[in-house]
């Protein structure tokens, strides 16, 4: 029965795209919802549609991973659902036949409208990269601090952060969630079972060692290996939403290659198993579930009756505006990532739409302490001309303090010889950054003031041991000449903290109805890839709400 439904959800989303179209899903209207609320009900909501304004029972703002996660479990409880999403529909081919552009090569596909291509290195052999691309909706967004001190990179469509992540699938450590959570929070019972079942739905699976000695795509990460063993650091396989059989047929000559073929940071055409390969297929195979993308939500108040309108903008792919309108909800669940629903709160309390959000609101933001590193291997260890986009070991250590750390080895696909490795390392940076509303621009602004010193000393730490162990170098003309990028995050978390923001299951303080259900609700450094814990967060919520706001 269930993969019924995510075949019947799949097909779903193929149809949108054969049509062209940015709306999906069974069509939530006054019908719908009329059985909800009795003769008073009845009577508000055609009034709401003599008005103009169209009424849910449930709105869910983002299709990431808090948002499909919320709207499937909604909708496998009967509830129907509209979600919005701020990026397009990805499924329809571009002019070469693929969905998504090659990481070497972007195009329009590319950048959330900017006529740069981003990435984390800045340049190589200390000449900065500059890459243009023309101007659209493309899959992958940088919101930049004011001062320069943070980019922060988002996906940009149906399946939110899935469609440009590294499909890294990390259970968070006990010590670190004992540390980081709120009082209350039952860290056992989110890591005993709410973890595994996000697992088991986002479909994880990890590579076959026996390929990833052979693979000459892995070599590099084999050759880290040993140096990191040198150093007395045992890597590990890591949980993954990529099909690693898929990777196997793509080296065989099989398949058409995705990871194996510079498919990446852009969005991946095969082999990645993104949301709306499991949440997302499952939540529009109900029937229940409509998906409206190019709609970004711009103003958010509640109602004299209690019921909350959102006004939404509908744009299309080259950022025209086609129409404007309000939507009413019963249940709104606010899953736009960390930076987001941030802004969306921030916004709607200072411009009063919402007075009763408390000031915890916009605070406790964490760049997840992101630090990337990259170092130089003797001429006798080649990292290989082959590179896999999707990387599959990592491993754990503890810095200067004692603190835990977690780094993923990922790729550097410059299609030469390079000698070199690249890690991403997480630690548990204590500082924490802010927003605050800029009313001439009506967006809420980051306040981080290059507050990855402690982050970068952890690194350090970790990697000058492996450094002097197994000879090798740090390299510092890929970051412009920095040894360690500490101003970009793929991994932002926090803005809402739980329990203070919100209780203890993403209820917003002040207010009935209204929830944040997505990364902003993490109150610190995770030492991990939040996507798993931002879907075992959201499954934890909405199992307690459904049992007690439905």
């Amino acid at each position: 029965m269930a993969s019924t439904r995510r075949q019947f959800g799949q097909q779903l989303l193929d149809a949108a795209a054969a049509w062209g179209l940015q709306t999906v899903g069974a069509t939530g209207h006054l019908g719908r919802t009329v059985a909800l609320g009795g003769a008073a009900a009845v009577a508000a909501r055609a009034a709401q549609a003599a008005a103009g304004v169209d009424h849910v029972r449930a709105l869910v703002v983002g299709t990431g991973y808090g948002g499909a996660v919320t709207a499937m479990r909604l909708a496998q409880a009967g509830v129907p659902v509209t979600m919005l999403e701020m990026g397009q529909l990805w499924n329809k081919p571009g002019a070469d036949g693929k969905v998504f552009c090659n990481s070497l090569k972007p195009d329009e596909r590319a950048m959330w409208f900017s006529t740069r291509a981003a990435a984390v290195t800045t340049s190589l052999f200390n000449i900065p990269i500059n890459i243009k691309v023309p101007y659209g909706a493309g899959v992958l967004d940088v919101l930049r601090a004011p001062n320069g001190a943070m980019d922060v990179y988002c996906g940009r469509g149906v399946g939110g952060g899935s469609l440009v992540n590294m499909a890294i699938l990390i259970t968070p450590q006990r010590e670190v969630l004992r540390t980081l959570m709120p009082a209350g929070f039952d860290v056992d019972d989110f890591l005993r079972r709410l973890c595994p079942r996000a697992l088991t739905q986002l479909n994880q699976n990890r590579i076959r060692p026996a390929y990833f000695e052979a693979s000459p795509y892995h070599r590099y990460a084999r050759v880290n290996r040993a140096a990191l063993s040198r150093a007395g650091y045992s890597t590990e396989f890591l949980d993954c939403g990529y099909d690693f059989q898929y990777m196997e047929q793509e080296e065989a000559g099989l398949v058409p290659k995705s990871a194996l073929g510079m498919e990446g940071g852009y969005g991946n055409n095969h082999g990645k198993r993104d949301l709306t390969k499991n949440y997302l297929a499952d939540a529009l195979g109900t029937g229940r579930v409509s998906i409206r993308a190019l709609s970004s939500v711009k103003r958010i108040e509640q109602a004299p009756d209690g019921r909350y309108v959102v006004t939404v903008e509908e744009i299309d792919t080259l950022g025209n505006l086609q129409r404007r309108y309000a939507l009413s909800c019963d249940h709104l669940f606010l899953a736009g990532g960390s930076m987001g629903t941030s802004e969306m709160l921030v916004r709607a309390r200072e411009t009063g739409t919402l007075p009763n959000l408390n000031r915890a609101i916009g605070t406790q933001w964490s760049a997840n302490s992101d630090i990337f590193v990259v170092r130089g291997n003797p001429v006798w260890s080649p990292t290989g001309t082959k590179q896999s986009l999707v990387p599959a070991t990592g491993f754990h250590a503890r810095d200067q303090d004692g603190l835990p750390v977690f780094s993923m080895n990922i790729p550097l696909p410059l299609g030469v010889e390079s000698w070199t490795n690249m890690n991403i390392v997480m630690t548990q940076n204590p500082e924490l950054g802010t927003f605050a509303y800029d009313p001439t621009t009506g967006r809420a602004v980051l306040n981080w003031n290059g507050q990855n010193a402690p982050a970068v000393r952890s690194a350090r730490h970790v990697f000058d041991r492996v450094n002097q162990a197994a000879g090798t170098h740090y390299r510092t003309d890929l970051f412009s000449g920095k040894t360690f990028a500490d101003s970009t995050t793929y991994h932002p978390v926090g803005g809402c903290p739980l329990g203070k923001a919100t209780d203890l299951f993403g209820r917003v303080a002040g207010y009935e109805r209204l929830y944040v259900m997505d990364g902003a609700l993490i109150p610190g450094a995770l030492v991990a890839n939040p996507a798993l814990t931002v879907a075992a967060l959201a499954e934890r919520n909405i199992e307690h709400i459904l049992l007690r706001d439905f």
